[in-house]
Formats: structure tokens, sequence, C-alpha cells
């Protein structure tokens, strides 16, 4: 399995995209860097999009994805909750400042919805995909991603502190997890439902202690502005921990089972 971060950063500039992984095999989860990363090719390719939550900056590129598919007349698999839904086949999002392509082109509509619910696992191409609730806005999804020869990695998406109950179900052996603000902002990330430096560190000390082990870590949705800051303070983690922790940047590449 390979992972490919297209977008790793919670704002767009010149140099960073909003959070978005492409799996081998076509499948992508979430929508911040989709259309801006890809070539035309590249996104006839594509079989399915996993939206973790409704904010807009992991739905973006939903329409944008839409309007290249409908002209060439290919369709793609659309995932989400119930809340995810409400926002993305409804207008002003569809059918307002786009047309809805939930129901155009009429002959093979570019986009196809299928609702998920945490705790129930759904399959999605070559992958098994566990969609866990976790601490940030209404119905955002995490996901557990196991692929056929059995390796797997949990994705955060956009999450807070309070993921006791994540840990307990998941056994990845690569956790990608968001780390939004520097420690001098923790009381806004608290506040936001997302983490800082140190609100990571008391999670993975939470992991370690349920589970027995940390995997492999890369944290991604870095605030641009705060990078250096939070890479300064990030290295202290890993060192306190006894562990390596990657900050994802836009164009890593990572495998699985090699």
């Amino acid at each position: 399995m390979e992972i490919v971060f297209l977008g790793a950063h919670n704002c767009e500039t010149k140099t960073t995209r909003p959070s978005c992984l492409m799996l081998s095999g076509g499948v992508v989860l979430d929508a911040g860097a989709i259309t801006s990363s890809l070539t035309l090719d590249e996104l006839y390719e594509l079989r399915a999009v996993i939206l973790s939550h409704a904010h807009y900056d992991h739905i973006k590129d939903v329409p944008l994805l839409a309007m290249n598919l409908a002209y060439g007349l290919k369709s793609v698999d659309i995932y989400g909750s119930q809340a995810v839904q409400e926002v993305v086949t409804q207008p002003p999002f569809s059918g307002g400042f786009y047309p809805d392509f939930f129901t155009r082109p009429p002959s093979a509509p570019a986009l196809r919805f299928h609702e998920i619910t945490p705790g129930l696992e759904f399959s999605c191409e070559n992958y098994q995909i566990l969609p866990l609730s976790v601490p940030h806005s209404r119905d955002t999804t995490g996901f557990l991603v196991k692929d056929a020869g059995g390796h797997s990695f949990f994705y955060t998406s956009d999450t807070g502190s309070g993921l006791g109950d994540v840990w307990q179900q998941i056994n990845p052996e690569l956790l990608i997890i968001e780390l939004t603000m520097p420690n001098r902002l923790t009381e806004l990330a608290l506040s936001s439902k997302h983490l800082s430096s140190e609100l990571l560190e008391a999670e993975l000390r939470l992991f370690r202690e349920l589970k027995g082990y940390l995997p492999r870590i890369v944290t991604l949705h870095t605030t641009p502005l705060f990078e250096a800051e939070i890479k300064t303070e990030i290295q202290a983690v890993a060192e306190r921990l006894h562990t390596d922790i990657l900050m994802a940047s836009e164009g890593l590449k990572l495998r699985l089972g090699e």
C-alpha cells in the first residue's frame, strides 16, 4: 500500500495544501488537494473519495473534481457520514455554487454518494475501512484502513484530545495524526478541538499505555505560520517518547508492506 500526501496542512498557500491522502488503487481520504495535485489522467483513475467531515478544507475539491469528471463522462464514489451528505449533496455546496453533480450529467452522474456509519466497517476497492468517531466537529470520523495483505494505518483526520476509546479499537502499524498548533496556543487547540504538541504527546502516551507499543507516527494538518515552531516542539516530544515522529509535507510518499 502506498500513501501519498497530496495535502499536509490546514491552510492553502503556494507551497501548502489542506489535508488529502491518496492511496494506491485510486482511493483518496479527504478532498483538500485533489485537483491542484493531480493531472487530468490521474483524476480519471480515481475510484473513491472518503470524507472525514464537512469542514470546507476537507471537502473543497469535491465539486472541482466532479467538473473534470463530468466532461469526460467519468464517475467517482463519495463516502461520508450523514452530516457530510447533508453538506456536499445540498445547496449551496451542490446545486448552488456549482451544478449538482450527484445528478449530472443525467446519463452518468459524476458523483455517487455512499453513507457510512461510525463503527461499521465497509469495503472500498481493495481496502477494508473502519470509520471511528473522533472528538472534533459533528460526526467527524477517523479511518482505520487495511489492505488485502493485512497492513493497516489509522488516519485521525482533525481531532482534539480524548482519543482513548479510539485507541482501544485499533492496532495500526502507522498512525497519521493531526498536529495543528504550537504549545502556546494549547488553549485555542482545546477550544477548537485540535491538537497542540503537548496535547499530541499526551495522546501518544495514552496509546502506548493502552496498547503496549507506539506505531510509526506521521503528523499533518499543520498551520503553516507555526510550522517551524511546531517542528522544534515535536522533535522534543519524539525524544521524550524515544520514538520517531515525522511531520508530513506535500508530496511525501509512504509504503506499507515492504
